[in-house]
């Protein structure tokens, strides 16, 4: 009767911390009868892609650069975008492709970029399947490994490591959703490294 009595209580604390930790991530969802047309309840909610994005324009400002910030959800649908005066197509397009290429691998763009610069992957391969050797693009995750979406922010000149596309994103989903997991670290090029060249 004690292990039963021992085990009921360890699974009620359990599902208390489970209650807990799914409700912590509710606020960043659609919730309510916004979700019954689209039998859909884990969709990042505009009012949380629009705080991630301003939070980034922030720390734009404060750099004195200007970005464009790509926020979809985990379909590749846009939920959010925000284009800072004077940025021009390309930057827009590359804050697309830098989430696009998150959704692809469910991880950093940053580390498509990491496997060409070893020499793992060639750039024209991963352009083939959709990715964008880049860094600026990074994960938007709940509750501990419920993916949501990806934002992409494109077109800053990186001045590692204090600055960068992707730790613009970084220091915005900090902001907003709390502590997120740490950047890739930067790689050197494969020849540079003193590796075998891809030949």
């Amino acid at each position: 009767m004690r292990q039963f009595v021992g085990f009921a209580a360890a699974a009620a604390v359990t599902a208390m911390v489970g209650v807990a930790f799914a409700a912590e991530g509710d606020q960043f969802l659609i919730r309510g009868d916004s979700t019954k047309g689209m039998l859909e309840q884990n969709m990042l909610n505009i009012s949380t892609a629009e705080k991630i994005a301003q939070a980034c324009v922030a720390e734009a400002t404060k750099e004195g650069v200007k970005v464009s910030i790509a926020i979809m959800d985990q379909f590749g649908e846009p939920i959010y975008f925000y284009r800072m005066d004077g940025q021009g197509k390309i930057n827009i397009d590359t804050a697309f492709m830098k989430a696009k290429t998150v959704l692809n691998t469910r991880q950093p763009s940053k580390a498509t970029m990491n496997q060409v610069l070893q020499g793992r992957a060639s750039e024209l391969r991963q352009y083939q399947f959709g990715n964008f050797a880049n860094s600026g693009g990074l994960p938007i995750v709940v509750n501990g490994n419920q993916f949501v979406g990806a934002i992409g922010v494109g077109g800053s000149a990186p001045k590692p490591p204090v600055w960068s596309d992707e730790i613009c994103a970084w220091r915005a989903l900090n902001q907003v959703m709390g502590k997120q997991p740490d950047l890739l670290p930067d790689v050197r090029p494969a020849a540079a490294a003193g590796g075998a060249g891809r030949g």
